[in-house]
């Protein structure tokens, strides 16, 4: 019999069980899209009508600039975005996406919407709120951390699922 209790359960250990789960469905049922990353990415992109800029889209996933010039080259060099300067500040970049990219949006949502169902399957809607607020919560506690000195290795976890 395996003993468990002794010491206590780190959050991470679940959320990143139901993280390495999560993707290995979505890997699933994204073979046939030509992405292999930042799939979320291109629906935020999307949702803001094209407006924001690499600042902002970093603001919004939380990561630091230099993820997020690593993750918008991969995408402009797939085909899926283009960076435009903007007229009212030459300094920034606007993300605008390809016909290629607009092309793989409702797929993409799909797929969420069909995994966000499955793995909320059985819970009424009172405890998937309570879900969300603690999420919110355990993020609004925990954003004293230093998130943009992790890194995780995307093909590293898509090959471990």
């Amino acid at each position: 019999m395996i003993i468990v209790n002794k010491y206590e359960e780190p959050l991470a250990h679940q959320l990143i069980q139901v993280t390495k789960k999560y993707l290995g469905e979505f890997a699933q049922q994204s073979k046939h899209i030509s992405l292999e990353r930042y799939h979320y990415t291109l629906l935020l992109i999307h949702e803001n009508n094209e407006l924001l800029t690499q600042k902002d889209l970093a603001d919004l996933l939380q990561v630091d600039k230099s993820f997020m010039v690593n993750m918008i080259d991969y995408l402009e060099k797939n085909g899926f975005v283009n960076r435009l300067t903007n007229n009212k500040d030459r300094r920034q970049h606007l993300i605008r996406l390809t016909d290629k990219a607009k092309n793989i949006l409702l797929p993409i949502n799909n797929i969420f919407s069909a995994i966000n169902k499955e793995a909320l399957n059985g819970l009424p809607q009172d405890k998937i709120d309570c879900f969300y607020e603690v999420l919110n919560t355990l993020q609004q506690n925990l954003s004293g951390a230093n998130i943009n000195d992790i890194t995780l290795n995307y093909k590293n976890l898509k090959s471990d699922i």
